[in-house]
């Protein structure tokens, strides 16, 4: 087993214990009433979640070649696009204020 696949399976059993422990502490609370969306599109795996002011997208590119990610979004008054270049095996995020996202999409190599 690789290093970088151990390092990658310590920090899933330190993100599971940390989870373990504020569900314990967060018993009786009520839950959270944003809603989560995840999905793939081509080589992007992708979430975020619906924010009262602001929605933060995070991103995956899972290939082993540099890729173009384009995220439509709406302001409620007009659509606009935010698009990145992500290098291969890349992570990234970006917030976006009082919008709400429309489409993610990859747009083939960079």
């Amino acid at each position: 087993m690789s290093a970088r696949s151990l390092r990658t399976r310590a920090a899933a059993i330190a993100a599971a214990s940390a989870v373990t422990a504020g569900l314990a502490v967060g018993v009786g609370a009520a839950p959270a009433s944003a809603d989560v969306h995840r999905g793939v599109a081509g080589c992007f795996a992708w979430s975020y979640g619906d924010g009262n002011s602001s929605v933060t997208v995070y991103w995956h590119n899972r290939c082993k070649t540099k890729h173009k990610l384009q995220i439509k979004y709406s302001l409620s008054w007009t659509t606009k696009t935010y698009k990145t270049s992500v290098k291969a095996d890349g992570k990234g995020h970006k917030k976006f204020q009082t919008a709400s996202i429309v489409s993610i999409r990859d747009l083939g190599r960079a």
